[in-house]
């Protein structure tokens, strides 16, 4: 059995190289699988493709269009050739035996295999209860798409995977993609779209808590620099549009009957935060509403090669 391992980055040198380091260290310990490493580096200005190709000869870098991390990611799973295919933000350490705990599942049958992700830089913690806020899998009134699972602690199927840390089989890549043409901006919500996707397709994602990622997050770096992701105290930022037009998307295919419920939502909602706490936001909500509700819904767009 062949794992690739992908890592879509931007401008996180230092991090990335932490991750390699704890990846292979953890690989040595694999006897009954082959693991590969793909860093999609996309356009990195900081070196990284240098330090990598210096450091980490046997780590295959791709080079990314310079959008933002699912195209980065789909160019990089265009150039796999693993049995299964997990992705990995480079700014998250998984536990040692993280793939070890995995790969009786996958010699089961499993298709597609979410690890248990902990955001420490989102506040959560490592915990064993089940009760919301810690395990959530679904979508939100709103239409936002979550996938929380630090308190997640017994195996069992869920209906979303997360964006990384989901090991996912060739053969389910081969008949829908990781990302969506109908999602903008960062494409927040891919996740979401694909676990879908798959379902509809006879698919379901298994969730296994022994395999434990730590996200630790980044001030510098990342996509987030690309798409004005952070949102600052008094104003709201152009990626909120982004934000309601994916939320709107998800409420025009998979919860119609919300939709004129949304609307009143979110137009009260932004005045209220333009009012009370963040100039603009009615602004951008207006606009992510229009957008997300005028825009035609594609087809998502089959990879147009994956390695043999």
């Amino acid at each position: 059995m062949t794992i690739d391992i992908i890592i879509p980055t931007y401008n996180r040198r230092e991090l990335l190289c932490k991750l390699i380091s704890s990846l292979q260290s953890d690989q040595a310990s694999l006897q009954v699988a082959t693991i590969n490493i793909i860093v999609a580096d996309d356009k990195s200005t900081d070196g990284t493709r240098e330090a990598i190709s210096q450091q980490f000869q046997d780590v295959l870098i791709v080079e990314g269009p310079g959008r933002n991390a699912e195209m980065a990611k789909r160019t990089a799973i265009e150039s796999s050739k693993g049995d299964f295919i997990v992705c990995l933000d480079d700014d998250c350490i998984p536990r040692h035996g993280w793939i070890a705990v995995v790969l009786p599942l996958l010699e089961r049958g499993e298709k597609i295999v979410q690890s248990k992700v902990i955001f420490y830089d989102f506040g959560q913690e490592d915990l064993q209860d089940e009760a919301p806020p810690n395990f959530r899998v679904g979508f939100r009134f709103d239409m936002m798409p979550v996938a929380q699972l630090n308190g997640g602690y017994r195996p069992q199927y869920i209906e979303f995977s997360h964006e990384f840390g989901c090991f996912i089989a060739r053969e389910v890549l081969k008949h829908t993609p990781l990302d969506d043409p109908n999602l903008v901006g960062d494409k927040f919500g891919s996740s979401a779209s694909f676990s879908l996707r798959a379902r509809q397709l006879g698919y379901r994602v298994f969730f296994e808590p022994a395999s434990v990622i730590d996200h630790w997050g980044s001030q510098t770096g990342g996509f987030k620099d690309r798409v004005q992701k952070v949102q600052t105290k008094k104003e709201c930022t152009p990626y909120v549009i982004n934000l309601v037009h994916n939320f709107f998307y998800f409420g025009r295919k998979y919860r119609p009957l919300r939709v004129p419920i949304l609307i009143p939502y979110y137009l009260v909602g932004g005045l209220y935060l333009s009012l009370k706490q963040r100039k603009n936001c009615l602004h951008y909500f207006i606009q992510g509403i229009r957008n997300g509700l005028t825009a035609p819904i594609k087809p998502v767009v089959p990879y147009q090669r994956m390695g043999t």
